[in-house]
């Protein structure tokens, strides 16, 4: 074990050294100092070693390595602490290759092995980067149903997740879960036949993969600042997505997004903000003390009762603050400014690594559930699950698991009685249902179904405040539909099954549904995306269940405000249904928002106002805010708590 000394010195040098940020001499005049060279080990991360070797020679952890190559130092910067050059280092590290592999490629893994010593970005890749990979995409065509890789690549760069691509091609969840994990796993054979990857760091490498898969399937947001060389036809904006609403709609919640790289790089690139309507705007999670070490915060969730928001947190690596390794989940109490790291702060002792995210809140903030991957032991897979904390009585449970990672999006009724969830469980035939939880009984309800279980896909529930509507997507066609993608809410009372969408014929999705069950605000696609920013184009209507009238809420100020252009997503409704807060990147809805650039607004139904409440510095070194803010005087929080309000959502991550 490493001494407190050692230990120290190993602080005081990162304290000390400047980044190197060391390229590939390969790298072509001009390109950017994460350019990595076109071959298949560094495609597949093929590591021609094993990194626990790495670590032991070294006397560094895998965590320590991390915050070393995080802004791109060598990991040959690091090693020289401990006495190390880097070939030396290279043929130490594949020297147990000998014997298995011939004399030439064990010469070519050591110039692999010095490479990823030497390099800045490429030693921060092939240890950190477990998804960056080309075997996914290079099956794209089977996997997700697009024409080819390109297709794919463009519709990921526009920000629709996988699961979303694979739902335009008619593909389910079950097949995007089986085919991007057999693409890993055959990417991973391929190395250890080769000969370019140790059997045992394939191992390693693949059940990291695989434990990030659930994640990823749902997963918008494309590396890297709004704008600049990823998204060449937009703007370079700060961005805002993901809003949620309190119960009362006056406190809404979004991810904001910092555009300008030094501001990302040294804050985090995603950031929690909040504003209280006719008040002002504050930010949830305030900067780490620590320079150079950030860490985004995001996919946020406010409580109906506007006392407690939740969000995911991960470290960031350099540039483009990717963010890299273990999320956990933290609920911050708005009134005193204390953090809970809700996904660790109650686990048995010895309990197995655990990566936490998707949060979803009861109205009082008490309830907290969330999906967690826990790692294998002694050789067992990791397994994906959902689990519920209960912060007053500090404890954790688990509602259901599966080593497939199949629970997923977790929503929480707001007398936190109730879980509703998407699972794929072994009967449902190779599709995904929604089912509902009490978990004071246990008992668990299948709620994608009329006669009989949805015949299609079942995905995106939201709750009302007692549990007994919920809201969710499905293009099954024996529940009423045509087909296409459509919202409907069942009765769980009744045991009936309502089509909501059925006089729009388009697909619709993403629901969010009023505390009492009356409303429910869901997402409009229009026309069929195709990965340009013009082709990305989508309305929030609403729904009065009791009357049937559809009214539209993506619209500028007004009775008959223009019609929101660009992809409007995310809603949120309120309690009573008269308000809506949603996403646009539309740029005809309020001044100050650059077109492209995704924004918070809210629309107040009743008094046909359309407010934008996130802001869009462009302008490097401009963008929001950094100053610690914690429940302003006069935000109301207080008064919030006090009324008892009930829970509303807004749906997170399915854009359509």
């Amino acid at each position: 074990m490493r001494t407190r000394t050692a230990a120290l010195a190993l602080a005081a040098t990162l304290a000390a050294a400047a980044p190197a940020h060391a390229q590939d001499p390969e790298a072509p005049d001009g390109a950017p100092k994460h350019w990595l060279a076109n071959e298949d080990w560094i495609n597949y991360l093929w590591l021609p070693y094993e990194e626990a070797r790495l670590y032991e020679l070294i006397g560094h952890s895998r965590g320590d390595v991390f915050r070393w190559v995080r802004d791109e130092k060598t990991i040959a910067e690091l090693a020289r602490t401990n006495g190390w050059e880097p070939r030396k280092l290279a043929e130490a590290l594949v020297e147990p290759r000998r014997g298995t592999v011939s004399a030439a490629k064990l010469r070519e893994l050591a110039d692999r092995a010095e490479r990823t010593l030497t390099q800045g970005h490429l030693g921060q890749h092939i240890l950190f980067h477990a998804l960056h990979q080309t075997a996914v995409p290079e099956k794209a065509t089977v996997i997700f149903g697009t024409r080819d890789r390109d297709e794919f690549l463009k519709l990921r760069r526009a920000e629709l997740s996988p699961l979303q691509i694979c739902e335009l091609n008619g593909k389910t969840r079950v097949e995007a879960q089986k085919g991007v994990s057999d693409a890993l796993r055959e990417a991973a054979a391929r190395g250890v036949r080769d000969g370019s990857l140790p059997p045992a760091q394939a191992e390693v490498m693949l059940d990291r993969q695989l434990r990030q898969v659930p994640r990823w399937l749902g997963q918008h947001r494309y590396n890297g600042p709004s704008g600049g060389a990823n998204k060449p036809d937009l703007p370079e904006a700060d961005a805002a997505k993901h809003p949620s609403l309190s119960a009362n709609g006056l406190t809404v919640v979004w991810d904001a997004y910092r555009a300008d790289v030094a501001q990302a790089e040294r804050f985090g690139e995603i950031h929690v903000r909040a504003a209280v309507l006719g008040q002002r705007k504050f930010s949830v999670t305030p900067p780490r003390a620590e320079t150079r070490r950030p860490r985004s915060a995001y996919n946020s969730v406010v409580s109906a009762d506007g006392t407690a928001v939740a969000f995911e947190t991960a470290e960031s690596t350099y540039p483009l603050a990717k963010r890299v390794g273990q999320m956990t989940v933290h609920v911050r109490d708005l009134a005193t400014g204390a953090v809970t790291r809700v996904s660790h702060a109650f686990r048995p002792k010895g309990a197995p690594t655990r990566t936490a995210f998707n949060p979803a809140l009861s109205a009082d903030g008490n309830v907290v559930a969330f999906e967690a991957t826990d790692a294998g032991r002694n050789g067992t897979p990791s397994e994906n699950g959902l689990w519920v904390v209960d912060r007053a009585r500090r404890r954790e449970r688990l509602v259901t698991a599966s080593s497939r990672g199949a629970a997923y999006l977790p929503e929480v009724a707001g007398d936190g009685r109730t879980v509703v969830y998407t699972s794929a469980e072994a009967d449902n035939a190779g599709l995904t249902h929604i089912y509902s939880t009490n978990l004071h009984t246990r008992k668990t309800t299948l709620v994608s179904r009329a006669s009989a279980p949805a015949d299609g896909d079942a995905y995106d529930p939201s709750v009302s405040h007692d549990g007994r509507y919920v809201a969710f997507t499905s293009r099954a066609r024996n529940l009423g539909g045509d087909g296409r993608a459509d919202v409907y809410v069942r009765d769980l009372k009744a045991g009936a099954t309502r089509l909501v969408t059925g006089a729009i014929k388009a697909d619709a999705g993403s629901p969010s549904l009023s505390a009492d069950g009356r409303y429910v605000a869901f997402v409009v696609r229009v026309g069929r995306p195709n990965g340009t920013q013009k082709s990305l184009r989508s309305r929030i209507w609403r729904h009065d269940l009791q009357t049937g009238r559809n009214t539209l809420v993506s619209r500028a100020a007004g009775r008959r405000g223009e019609p929101g252009d660009g992809l409007a997503t995310d809603p949120a409704i309120s309690a009573d249904g008269q308000r809506v807060a949603f996403a646009s990147t539309g740029g005809n809805l309020a001044e100050g928002k650059p077109d492209g650039i995704a924004g918070v607004f809210v629309r107040d139904l009743a008094r046909h106002t359309t407010t934008l409440l996130s802001t869009h510095a462009q302008r490097p070194g401009s963008g929001p805010d950094v100053v610690r803010i914690v429940a302003p005087a006069g935000s109301g929080v207080a008064a919030l708590a006090a009324t008892g309000l009930l829970l509303v959502r807004r749906r997170r991550r399915r854009q359509m």
